[in-house]
C-alpha cells in the first residue's frame, strides 16, 4: 500500500484526495514525541476534530519510516502560509516528511540511522515524482516548513543536516557498506536468507559492521519498554534479536549491541511468569502422571 517500499503503513483520513502533481518536498520536525508510530497514532486521533493534522511520512530516531498519507493525496502539514511566494494551498502540491525530535524546539539532531533513512526516502520521493533534488526555487525542490510559515514554524525542521543532504543527493556520500553474503538489499530493506527483514538503523548497522552472514535475525524489529530488563533506566526503545546478537536502540545510546548474557541472567532470576491457576493445572497433571507411572510399575 505504501509508495515507498521501505515504509510501514499506518493511515489516517486527514488528507485532500488526488491533488495532482507534487513539486516540492517539505521537511518537518515533530518538536516532541519518541517514535514514528506514536506520531502516526496522534495523527489518527485528530481525525474529525477541529485541528486535524498529518504528514505523508514520519522518520523516527531508529530509522523506522511510517507512511500515513499516500503521495497522490495532500496531507494537512503545510496549510498555514505566511510567505507570499507560496500560492494557494501548499498541501495540494507538496509532500511532507516529519522527523521525530523529542526536544520541543526541534533542536535535537538527527541520529545517524534517522539521517540515513531520511536521505534515502528523500531521494526516492524526488526521483519518482520529478521533484528537484536541490534547495527549493520558484518551481520545485526541497525545503523546510519554515519556508512556508516563517512566523509560526521558524524552528521547523530545526536542526537538520542540509549540507550533508545536498552532498548525498549529488552522489558525494562516503558511507561504506557491505551486504553479508547470501543476504539481499534493495536500498531500504535488508533481507536475510530466512526472509526476515532488517530495516532503518538496524539495517545500516549490519551493513557497516562487517556482519557475519550466518547471524540471521530471528524476528522483525519490535518496540520494548524498557528496552533492556536488566538496565531499566535506559527506558523505552526498539530491538531486534539475531542468532547471536541483539541490536537495540535507546534514546541515550542510539543503536548498540546489547549484552545478551546480562539480559539472559535477568530472565533466569525471575520467578515463574505462569499464572497461579495455570501453574496449579500443570502441577495437577504432573501429579496424576506420576501416580499413573507408579501404578504401572
Amino acid at each position: 500500500m505504501t509508495d515507498y517500499h521501505g515504509a510501514l503503513w499506518s493511515p489516517n483520513n486527514n488528507f485532500f484526495p488526488n491533488t495532482g502533481k507534487k513539486s516540492f518536498l517539505i521537511l518537518h520536525g515533530t518538536a516532541g514525541g519518541s517514535s514514528a508510530q506514536g506520531i502516526a497514532d496522534f495523527f489518527k486521533r485528530t481525525e474529525n476534530t477541529n485541528a486535524p493534522v498529518s504528514s505523508h511520512y514520519i522518520v523516527d530516531q531508529i530509522g523506522t519510516i511510517i507512511q500515513t498519507v499516500l503521495e497522490k493525496d495532500g496531507a494537512y502539514g503545510n496549510g498555514e502560509v505566511h510567505n507570499p511566494n507560496w500560492s494557494g494551498n501548499p498541501n495540494y502540491y507538496t509532500i511532507s516528511i516529519e522527523h521525530v525530535k523529542p526536544d520541543d524546539q526541534n533542536a535535537t539532531p538527527l541520529t545517524p540511522a534517522q539521517q540515513a533513512a531520511s536521505f534515502a526516502l528523500i531521494k526516492d520521493i524526488c526521483q519518482r515524482n520529478g521533484i528537484g533534488m536541490h534547495d527549493a526555487d520558484d518551481t520545485t525542490g526541497i525545503t523546510g516548513h519554515f519556508a512556508i510559515d516563517p512566523v509560526n514554524r521558524a524552528r521547523c525542521p530545526g536542526n537538520y543536516p542540509w549540507s550533508e543532504l545536498w552532498a548525498f543527493l549529488k552522489g558525494n556520500s562516503s558511507m561504506a557498506s557491505q551486504v553479508p553474503t547470501g543476504w539481499k538489499d534493495d536500498g531500504t530493506i535488508l533481507t536475510a536468507p530466512n526472509k526476515i527483514p532488517v530495516r532503518g538503523g538496524f539495517r545500516t548497522w549490519v551493513l557497516e559492521h562487517n556482519w557475519d552472514p550466518t547471524n540471521w535475525p530471528l524476528e522483525p524489529e519490535y518496540q520494548d519498554d524498557p528496552v533492556e530488563r536488566s538496565h531499566p533506566t535506559l527506558g523505552a526503545g526498539a530491538a531486534q534479536v539475531f542468532r547471536w546478537k541483539r541490536l537495540c536502540f535507546a534514546m541515550s545510546l542510539g543503536i548498540y549491541e546489547s549484552w545478551l548474557g546480562q539480559e539472559l541472567k535477568w530472565y533466569q532470576m525471575q520467578p515463574s511468569r505462569v499464572s497461579p491457576t495455570i501453574q496449579g493445572d500443570i502441577d495437577s497433571v504432573i501429579t496424576a502422571a506420576n501416580k499413573l507411572r507408579a501404578d504401572l510399575v
